[in-house]
C-alpha cells in the first residue's frame, strides 16, 4: 500500500505546484494573464491518477511482484519529478506584435507524464507475466504420421 499511496501523492504533489507555479499565458494589448497551466493539469492528473491505481490493481496480489510494482511507483514519481521542473523552468514561447507569451512546457508536461504514466503500467504488466512455454504439438501415430 505504501508504494500506491507514494505514486498517488507524487502525481497530486506535482499537480499543485504546476498550476501555481508555471507560467502563465500572455496575449492580448494589455498582456492580460491566463495560467493555462492551472486549468488542464489537474485533468491530466486525475488520468495519470486512474492509469496509475489501474495498473498498481492488476500487479498486487503476488508478493513476486513486488519489485516490478515498487518499480512502477518509481517510475511515476520520476516521471512527475521532470515534468514539473520542465513546466515550471522552461521558458515560452513569444510571438506577436503585442508580444504573446506561450508557457508550451506548462501544457505539454502534465499531458506527457500522464502518457508516460500508463506506458510504465503498460510495461509493468508485461513484466509481471512469466514467459509461457510453448509445447510441441503432440505426434500422430498411424499411418499418416510419416507424411508430417
Amino acid at each position: 500500500m505504501a508504494w500506491t499511496v507514494a505514486g498517488i501523492a507524487g502525481i497530486w504533489v506535482a499537480v499543485p505546484l504546476i498550476s501555481i507555479f508555471a507560467p502563465d499565458m500572455v496575449s492580448g494589448s494589455e498582456q492580460e494573464h491566463l495560467p493555462v497551466a492551472a486549468f488542464g493539469t489537474w485533468f491530466w492528473g486525475v488520468v495519470a491518477t486512474g492509469l496509475f491505481l489501474w495498473a498498481m490493481g492488476r500487479l498486487r496480489g503476488s508478493g513476486s511482484r513486488q519489485p516490478i510494482w515498487i518499480g512502477l511507483a518509481v517510475a511515476t514519481l520520476t516521471v512527475w519529478l521532470v515534468a514539473t521542473i520542465l513546466a515550471i523552468t522552461l521558458p515560452v514561447f513569444e510571438t506577436g506584435s503585442d508580444p504573446t507569451q506561450i508557457p508550451v512546457a506548462a501544457v505539454v508536461s502534465p499531458i506527457a507524464a500522464a502518457a508516460l504514466t500508463g506506458l510504465a503500467g503498460v510495461i509493468a504488466g508485461v513484466f509481471s507475466r512469466p514467459p509461457q512455454s510453448v509445447e510441441p504439438a503432440p505426434r500422430r501415430a498411424g499411418p499418416g504420421a510419416a507424411l508430417m
